[in-house]
């Protein structure tokens, strides 16, 4: 009997996220104007479109969000995250993207984002979704060394990792 599962598979989202430091080790986040409390701040990038590797959707959205030229240099981390009403369940790939300095005029689309910030890992809490706060410091550990993740779902605190 023949699957039809594979040749028709469910909606799944795919995105290529952006780690991209300064010299401080700070990481770049930008604030969305489509976002409200701690969802607003996020890693440059975003979806990919259809047929387009995640690798490829990241450096595409870093240089329309904010005119930098990157080359995704690894993936970090895979970010299972679930469906919620409307919105299919989907995977967010984060690269590393180097390091530039934190004086690096960036250009952002002011339709899309109020402003960016370099924040320090230590700054995370309470300013960005927990979600995303586990997903960069474990793309933070990854970047130092460790290993690639492959996350699931939202953390609890105290940040447990549903890492495989």
């Amino acid at each position: 009997m023949h699957n039809t599962a594979f040749t028709n598979p469910p909606p799944r989202r795919l995105a290529g996220l952006a780690l991209i430091r300064d010299e401080n080790g700070r990481v770049l986040l930008l604030d969305k104007m489509y976002r409200q409390g701690s969802d607003r701040f996020g890693l440059v990038g975003g979806l990919a479109e259809a047929g387009e590797p995640a690798s490829v959707a990241c450096q595409r959205h870093v240089t329309r969000e904010t005119g930098l030229r990157v080359v995704p240099m690894g993936l970090l981390v895979v970010h299972h995250m679930p469906g919620k009403g409307e919105v299919p369940e989907g995977e967010n790939n984060v690269f590393d993207c180097g390091t530039i300095p934190s004086d690096t005029e960036l250009i952002l689309p002011p339709e899309e984002f109020r402003e960016h910030r370099w924040l320090h890992p230590d700054d995370l809490r309470g300013l960005v979704a927990p979600y995303t706060e586990w997903r960069i410091n474990v793309a933070l550990d990854a970047g130092e060394g460790g290993p690639v993740r492959y996350l699931v779902g939202h953390p609890t605190f105290p940040m447990t990792e549903l890492a495989a």
